[in-house]
């Protein structure tokens, strides 16, 4: 799939799990789902993706390096940590007024939610790739397979367009929670 397609999805999934999960106005919910989206896929798909030089010309290749699914979990992880070391920098300064909420709860709110974040993007990532005609990798065997579900090229518009608007659902939704 495309990059863009990449960040609309996944920042509608984590929206809308941040969303069900914990009681974060949508606005922070957004950034925060957005900022790692971008970062988890971008990290993914940077570090993944090799150029090969053919006959035919360079062709971009994905690599197990990222793209199987619990590599993508480390990779989204990894890619949420400069995230959360500035809400905890933010987090230092800030000081909440409400008389209901405590800013150590607040904060540990947001660190939870930034790791699941974190949890999230590399395996939404992996789920899109495996619908390409490339797939992802599996291990079988001790050796790593491609594996896909179908065969959609990366640029497919019926297909990016499919998944932009399951994201722009799931942001909707997230929305209404």
């Amino acid at each position: 799939m495309k990059l863009r397609t990449h960040y609309i999805f996944s920042t509608g999934l984590i929206s809308l799990v941040l969303s069900l999960l914990f009681r974060i106005p949508f606005f922070n919910i957004l950034v925060i789902s957005f900022l790692i989206s971008f970062l988890g896929n971008t990290i993914i798909d940077r570090i993944g993706h090799k150029e090969v030089v053919t006959r035919f010309g360079e062709i971009p290749v994905r690599t197990p390096l990222t793209h199987t699914f619990p590599r993508s979990i480390i990779w989204g992880v990894i890619s949420s940590l400069p995230v959360l070391v500035i809400v905890l920098y933010l987090s230092h300064y800030y000081y909440d007024y409400s008389y209901y909420s405590n800013r150590y709860e607040t904060t540990l709110v947001y660190i939870i939610s930034i790791l699941i974040s974190g949890i999230l993007v590399g395996p939404s990532h992996m789920v899109l790739d495996v619908f390409t005609e490339k797939g992802i990798y599996v291990k079988k065997h001790g050796k790593w397979r491609r594996f896909a579900l179908a065969h959609f090229r990366y640029d497919n518009p019926f297909v990016n367009g499919l998944a932009i608007f399951f994201g722009g659902i799931m942001l909707y939704l997230s929305y209404l929670l």
